[in-house]
């Protein structure tokens, strides 16, 4: 995992979610589902925080968040930003092993990076089987994932860095985990095929563009065209 440490060193992952106008997408429709699935109050532990940007909307949306990421750097951003004390936790964490936390601990879950950067399935699969050991029976986890789409995008940079999954392939290994699939969404659509529509767009007609996006982003179809996922599941 050095090289993947190594990248995000030098990466601006607490812009990139609000880069422009065709990154946005990703950002809005992950809050969107978790505004609806996540019960008030609820105690929640972001494994693959970055910099913090879920964790510290989730906070302020009076959940309980610890937040944990593989990479020190991005952890001493979020412990420098003047609301980190609005978090339970915050920590440096691999998702492939989380046992500095408690079986059965978390109401839900979010496993938001990993995934994108574990080459073989056996090791997806290990990280779902852990956030599904901290997680309470009936919680919720969200796993986001690269689309194999998006392979035609990525640069030589990427390379053995990034790792692309079908729908299918974590949607199999997630059910074999023991998860119940509650949504697998399309959070960016087809955002980056119109970045430049979208980033050229009116504030009202980004809005009509997200309204339609979330009246579509579960279509099969979107999924598999977005560059980014979020399967979300329950724990059996």
């Amino acid at each position: 995992m050095e090289n993947v440490i190594q990248f995000y060193e030098n990466y601006d992952e607490d812009g990139r979610l609000f880069r422009d106008k065709a990154h946005l997408p990703e950002y809005l429709t992950t809050v969107y589902y978790f505004d609806r699935l996540f019960t008030p109050g609820s105690r929640i532990l972001d494994v693959c925080a970055g910099t913090g940007r879920y964790s510290f909307y989730l906070a302020d949306k009076g959940h309980h968040v610890t937040a944990c990421d593989i990479v020190e750097h991005y952890v001493n951003i979020i412990k420098s930003k003047p609301n980190a004390d609005k978090l339970t936790d915050i920590a440096v964490c691999n998702a492939l092993d989380l046992s500095r936390f408690e079986e059965n601990g978390f109401d839900a879950v979010l496993c938001m990076g990993a995934l994108y950067h574990l080459s073989s399935n056996d090791l997806k699969e290990k990280a779902i089987s852990e956030c599904m050991r901290v997680c309470k029976s009936g919680g919720i986890i969200a796993l986001a994932y690269v689309v194999g789409g998006l392979n035609k995008a990525l640069d030589d940079s990427y390379e053995g860095v990034f790792f692309c999954s079908t729908p299918r392939e974590i949607e199999e290994i997630a059910v074999k985990c023991g998860l119940k699939r509650l949504h697998n969404i399309g959070t960016d659509g087809m955002a980056y095929n119109n970045a430049a529509k979208l980033n050229g767009a009116s504030d009202e007609d980004f809005r009509k563009h997200m309204e339609r996006h979330y009246s579509t982003c579960e279509d099969e179809g979107v999924v598999e065209a977005s560059g980014h996922a979020l399967w979300i599941g329950r724990k059996n």
